[in-house]
Order: C-alpha cells, then structure tokens, then sequence
C-alpha cells in the first residue's frame, strides 16, 4: 500500500488508544517484583525497575526493529547501558533475526578477538518457547580471506567456503567474540542480508505498531521471569558455590555457545564476611579462556568493564603452582585477585571456561569473616 494511500484512511477514534493500551498492559510486568522469592532490599528493587525499563528498550528493538528477516540487521545485543542474560563485557556480542530456510550471507573484517563464533538459535529467550543451538563456526574452522576479511554463508543450500547449514527450526543467529583485554584490540565488522530479498521495509502500520508493542510487553514480562526464575533456582540449593551446567536442571539451559562451559552459583556475603575461591585451571586442562564474573538478581553484570569486578584467565594473578586464589568482599582485602560486588550483598556467580578439551574445574569456596583474612 502506498503512503498516500495510508494518508486517506480514515483516523481512528481515538488516537491515543493504542498507547494508552500499552502502557496499561505494561503495568503486568511489574508482578515480577512482587515475587515472593524476588529480594526486597532497596538495591535490588531499584535495579528491577531500571532492568524493567532497559528490557522494553531491548524488546521493542528485538520485536520491531530487527526482527524482519528478509532485511536482517546484526546489533549489539548488550552494551554499557545494558546488560542481560548474564553477558561478560570480555565479549562482543552481535545478533539479527533470520528465516532458516532462505539463504543469507555475513561478510566483514575478522577483526583481532582470539575467539571468535557465528552460532545459529532456534529463537531467543524471552521470545522464542526454546533458544537451542542448532549449529556453529569458531576460530577453529573460519577462513579467512587473504585481506583479512571474512563470508559466512547461511541457509539450507551447500555453499563453498564458510558455510552453516539451516532450516525452517533456525530463527535467530548470534556473533559472539571475545578477548581478554580490548584496550588494545579492535572487535570484527559484519553486516548480514538475505540473499535475494527486497531491500526496501513496507510502510509502516498503525496495526503493525500495535503489535509491536504488545510483543514489546510479553518480552519484557518473560524475559524478566526467566531470568530472575534462574537466580531463584541457584539461590536456592548453590549459596556461595559453583555447580558445572551439567549437573544443573533445564531451567538453567540458556544456550551456551559452542566450546563454551559454564559453573555457576549464588553469593551471599555481608560487609563482614569474604567468599574465598580457589581453582586450579593449568593442571585440570587448559582452556583458551576462562573467566569468573558477577551478576545481580536479574543477571545484569555486576561492575560492566570494570576490572576490579572480574577475572579472566589473563587477568588473575596466579600462584607459583599455577592455581588461583579469588576473594569477593565489600572491602578491598589488600589481596590478589579481589571481585568487588560494588555493594550486592547477593547476585549470581558466573564461572565461563571456553575451548577446552575437559570440563570447568572444581571450584573450591570458604565463607570467612572479613577479619580473618
């Protein structure tokens, strides 16, 4: 339909209507505050409501924005003004919505993180009823064009080179890339398109915004549910511990990529109290990269780029017998290795270990008193 063909409908009643029916829908994602296993400190009401309005954001983009997939756009997912799904700020993390069974191509420059993976989903959480992963590239099997750049072909016919095969299952495709420091490194370019399909976007609806916003609505509703329902299940069997994903039920299935194991757990320290960690991640089996990270009740990252809230296997100091001794605690301890939780006495523990031929490592963990150290 054209514009001027838009501009002689006749308008509706009422304006207002469809906002108006937002904004009163909306009202029911705030129940996920009112939970009974939903904390009640100040800290962690205050981020509910600050992660409530950061999901719409986050939603109108994921049901609107990107989410044609005959015009596919790769945005990052997460950044410093947003974090959720329990992301680190060591990645990069690119996503676009796509149709498995139509063929599409990522071109871009490589860029220099050492890993690097182009992963397709069948949906996304807080969208899709599942978010599997159907198939991957990694470092491993990328190649690269002799100037450094690099094509990923997509879709359910074989194509030469870099190529993963999908069907009609495949809506959703992630580019992960991550580097233990990025002071110094520059992250890889992409753009993706479907081959074939037109390049101009419809003329917008007054219908199709209405749906829009009633999508926008039910993300922000399941994706808050879903992940605050993932804190409630570790705090409530795995207090100041780690337990590897496997031995964790399918609430926790947030679909890891490929290579890429997880350990997780909850914390509870007070002022007084310290939460000692150790590992030993040179004599359990190498991994191209590990990390042990912090999250709050709604699994935003606690202390996004800041050093001093995370380790990575680059970054941690470790003992002359190759182990790692870690301290979460409010106060600076004057010890190696020291994760501030800038002021959340709980959270989620985020334990990443990547490219290894074995699984996480044992973690070990001790509550102390601030005193004893």
């Amino acid at each position: 339909m054209s514009d001027r063909a838009n501009s002689e409908q006749a308008p509706p009643a009422d304006p207002a209507a469809a906002w108006e029916a937002f904004c009163e829908s909306l009202k029911s994602a705030g129940e996920v505050l009112r939970r009974g296993d939903t904390p009640q400190d100040e800290q962690t009401l205050a981020e509910g409501h600050r992660y409530l309005v950061r999901l719409l954001r986050a939603g109108f983009e994921n049901v609107y924005e990107l989410a044609d997939p005959a015009r596919p756009v790769l945005s990052p997912m997460v950044g410093p003004l947003l974090q959720y799904e329990g992301v680190t700020s060591d990645a990069r993390y690119l996503h676009a919505f796509i149709d498995g069974s139509q063929p599409y191509r990522v071109t871009g420059s490589r860029g220099e993180a050492p890993l690097i993976e182009f992963g397709v989903y069948t949906g996304k959480q807080g969208m899709h009823e599942e978010s599997l992963l159907l198939a991957s590239l990694t470092e491993r099997s990328l190649t690269l064009e002799p100037d450094g750049s690099i094509a990923v072909s997509i879709g359910p016919e074989p194509r030469p080179g870099n190529w993963i095969e999908t069907d009609a299952s495949a809506r959703y495709m992630m580019i992960r890339q991550y580097a233990h420091d990025w002071s110094d490194i520059d992250a890889g370019a992409f753009r993706i398109e479907r081959e074939g399909a037109a390049v101009e976007s419809p003329p917008l609806t007054l219908e199709r915004v209405r749906e829009a916003l009633a999508d926008t609505v039910a993300f922000t509703r399941s994706a808050s549910e879903i992940w605050a329902g993932i804190s409630d299940y570790w705090s409530g069997f795995a207090v100041n511990r780690f337990v590897p994903q496997l031995d964790a039920d399918s609430r926790t299935d947030i679909a890891p990529p490929s290579g890429h194991h997880f350990s997780c757990g909850y914390f509870r320290v007070e002022p007084d109290e310290a939460l000692l960690i150790r590992l030993d991640p040179g004599r359990h089996g190498e991994a191209a990269y590990w990390s042990l990270g912090l999250a709050n009740y709604w699994y935003e990252t606690i202390g996004w780029g800041s050093q001093s809230s995370q380790l990575n296997s680059r970054s941690a100091l470790y003992e002359p017998d190759g182990s790692v001794s870690a301290v979460i605690s409010h106060e600076d301890p004057g010890r190696p290795n020291w994760v501030d939780p800038q002021g959340h006495r709980e959270g989620t523990l985020v334990f990443r270990w990547s490219r290894s031929e074995v699984g996480v490592p044992p973690i070990e963990t001790e509550l102390v008193s601030l005193s004893a150290l």
